[in-house]
């Protein structure tokens, strides 16, 4: 044991010694306490950021085509597996170098960065592989960098956890400009620009570092939280920070509900989320030791969980502040302890607690799915309980085992300086005001009033969009705006589009569709309902809505919208609907049930877009039609399945199948409906495919050719054309 102890003496003098060699003098010579300091780690910030919550797409969209496990989605280990060597001395002496930062985050920002542009779409395991490759690097530079360069005083240090929470508000920024998407994962050019940056970044702080003789140096430890609690308290800091306000959007998301009330809208209520995040991270760390602040957080993610609407997004924001004041502290005390256990929690956190948020949702597909059934709240509570404990518990806990020399001084800074450094604030508050500037352009952009319809005809469309993942794994949602504005759907019923999670990359395809198409949209159940989502886009005003739940004892929750519209001047009625998988016998039967039992006591016109897991003349089907006294729009075709259209109170004039044409994997159906000018009228019944009986007005669009029969498989991506017989017209004899 004394020989141990001398070995450490003996180390600590010689680290107090590089200390003070390579330690410059004057404050102004410590790199990175600068403006340029604080924006060129806070593109590396937002960079590390973009990497890391991209993972959790990835790692969905494997097992994604399977329905199921694969096998694959266990390789997002090699994150951990490769923080795991910070712990070894000469890892830490050659990588903790300038040029071996440097060639990290090279390495690291090609392989997170140049998949997406440069390698083919259809290579989905290579681009997962290269991605948790290039942030398992990015994440082992910063690391290194946080740990071994901290600079007289711990300014460089300071500088880096600054940095690290101003890439939280760029990506806040960004994001609010192209309506929740991510552009570097989305637009090639946006993937260039990323590369470059990164590359310019990591030129300066190679620069930096080397002019100013900084060289690794294991940091002293201290008392209090160890190593574990420290870096797990952070990673759920992280994870709940993009869990629940990676965009602006996702918190009314969370909380919203149907029409005339549907809560805060994220277009403009989304520059709240934006304002109280940066509220907290700037005016609020004094309060990051304190019980009742953090009683406070907690109650406040009690009622968005579990209240919803106006209380829920209140209480939502009232998280917001709670989990940006804690940035300044963590990030300070995680360094106090060894890099390699601190780093393999820090991963090892962070997978498993995506892995839970999956588990929680697709439990349907999943090993052990029965158990984390519907468990999104057992995730709050561990990530509030890890943040209470290091934040009060052990808050006040700094007392260090080797007070001289320069760390103590670096210690005493790191405690005493609560808030963020002056450079840092300024930026943040300007990304905060351009985060807000975006909102208000497109609010500003948005009116729905403007594209409103005005006749008795409409036409409505049903399409499964696959959570706006093309067959390629890329994102659609701009491809999926172009179709739906040829296709001439005034109405449309989108399913798979509850995109607010964190595994599909926070994305808010409502708001999207409904600002590009200039459409009135009803988001449907929220992300904390635990469904795949259902989403309701209208030319025409959108009166009430009530979403539901539908039964789902065994397999995954069903859900539904019901909504009055306003057309011509007349309440009609629509149901959209996606019901549970096949292999679910028993919760189909109980969803059809539910069904017929609500469209049988609608007393406006009313028609049915809805996925129904069976084949035309199917129990499920009959159930709808005869027990709901609905009407198939054309029950002689018999070569359907999940996709159909039903209606009662109208007339129908024409039926279209368009092609997927690998933009989803499921056709969109295209419906031609009048409403009635008297109850009495009646409705078509002979089925023509064209001729002088089809005035021109009631054509489908010549965009997607003409009538063509039997399946037709796409030649090439985007290949959208009329099949299955279609389309077809509906006149009185």
């Amino acid at each position: 044991m004394s020989s141990r102890g001398e070995v450490r003496q003996r180390r600590g003098k010689s680290t107090e010694h590089v200390a003070e060699q390579s330690s410059p003098s004057k404050k102004d010579g410590v790199p990175g306490c600068s403006l340029i300091g604080v924006a060129v780690e806070g593109i590396l910030g937002f960079l590390l950021w973009a990497s890391a919550w991209q993972i959790a797409p990835c790692l969905w969209l494997v097992p994604l085509d399977a329905m199921g496990v694969t096998g694959w989605e266990a390789a997002v280990l090699i994150w951990v597996l490769m923080v795991s060597f910070l712990g070894l001395y000469c890892v830490q002496r050659i990588g903790g170098s300038p040029l071996g930062l440097f060639f990290l985050r090279c390495v690291g920002l090609a392989c997170s960065f140049g998949a997406y542009p440069f390698l083919p779409v259809e290579d989905k395991i290579p681009r997962y592989l290269l991605l948790v490759v290039g942030t398992s690097l990015l994440c082992m530079a910063w690391f290194l960098q946080y740990w071994g360069h901290s600079g007289k005083g711990g300014r460089l240090r300071t500088t880096m956890a600054n940095g690290f929470v101003v890439g939280i508000f760029l990506t806040l920024a960004i994001r609010s400009w192209f309506r929740s998407l991510h552009p570097v994962f989305v637009y090639d050019e946006w993937g260039y620009a990323a590369l470059a940056a990164g590359g310019i970044c990591s030129l300066q702080r190679l620069v930096a570092l080397w002019g100013q003789s900084y060289h690794w140096r294991r940091p002293t430890l201290y008392a209090g939280p160890g190593p574990v609690l420290s870096s797990m308290a952070l990673s759920m800091l992280v994870f709940l920070t993009g869990f629940l306000f990676g965009d602006s959007a996702v918190l009314s998301r969370w909380v919203g509900s149907g029409y005339p009330s549907p809560g805060p809208s994220p277009n403009p209520c989304g520059a709240s989320v934006i304002l109280c995040l940066g509220f907290g991270a700037l005016a609020l760390p004094c309060l990051a030791n304190y019980f009742i602040w953090w009683l406070l957080g907690s109650t406040g993610a009690a009622v968005m969980y579990f209240v919803g609407a106006e209380a829920g997004y209140a209480g939502g924001l009232v998280l917001a502040l709670y989990l940006g004041s804690l940035y300044p502290q963590l990030l300070r005390r995680v360094a106090q302890h060894p890099i390699g256990r601190s780093a393999v929690a820090f991963a090892l956190t962070f997978i498993l607690s995506i892995v839970l948020l999956v588990w929680a949702t697709a439990y349907n597909f999943v090993p052990g799915g029965e158990l984390t059934r519907e468990r999104t709240h057992l995730v709050l509570l561990i990530g509030l309980m890890l943040l209470g404990f290091a934040s009060c518990v052990y808050g006040e806990t700094v007392t260090g085992t080797n007070s001289s020399g320069d760390y103590a001084s670096e210690r005493k800074e790191l405690l005493r300086k609560k808030h963020l450094d002056k450079w840092a604030v300024v930026v943040i508050v300007i990304l905060m005001l351009v985060g807000i500037g975006g909102i208000a352009v497109r609010h500003q952009a948005y009116n729905p009033k403007l594209n409103e319809k005005q006749s008795p005809e409409f036409t409505a469309a049903i399409w499964t969009v696959h959570f706006g993942i093309d067959n390629y794994g890329r994102n659609s949602f701009d491809n999926m705006a172009n179709l739906i504005n040829a296709s001439g759907a005034d109405i449309i019923g989108v399913l798979e589009t509850d995109a607010a999670k964190p595994f599909l990359a926070n994305y808010d395809m409502a708001m999207y569709l409904s600002e590009v198409l200039n459409m009135y949209t009803d988001y449907g159940p929220g992300p904390r309902h635990h469904t795949w989502g259902c989403l309701l886009l209208s030319r025409f005003p959108i009166i009430r809505s009530q979403h539901i739940l539908l039964p789902s004892p065994h397999g995954e929750i069903a859900p539904a919208i019901h909504a009055t519209l306003l057309i011509d001047g007349k309440h009609i009625d629509v149901m959209v609907v996606h019901m549970g998988v096949e292999t679910d016998d028993l919760d189909r039967k109980l969803q059809a049930k539910t069904l017929a039992e609500v469209l049988k006591v609608i007393e406006n016109p009313v028609f049915f877009l809805g996925y129904i897991t069976c084949n035309p003349g199917g129990r499920d089907y009959m159930q709808i039609s005869r027990d709901g006294n609905m009407t198939d729009i054309d029950a002689s075709e018999k070569d359907r399945w999940c996709e159909y259209v039903f209606y009662r109170g109208l007339i129908r004039q024409g039926f279209a199948r368009i092609t997927h044409g690998s933009l989803t994997d499921t056709e969109m159906q295209v419906a031609k409906f009048k409403i009635k000018s008297s109850p009495s009228e009646q409705d078509n019944s002979e089925m023509v495919y064209d001729g002088p009986r089809v005035p021109a007005r009631l054509r489908f669009p010549d965009r997607f050719g003409e009538r063509r029969v039997g399946h037709h498989y796409a030649r090439f991506f985007l290949d959208h054309v009329y099949h299955m017989n279609t389309p077809r017209y509906f006149v009185r004899p």
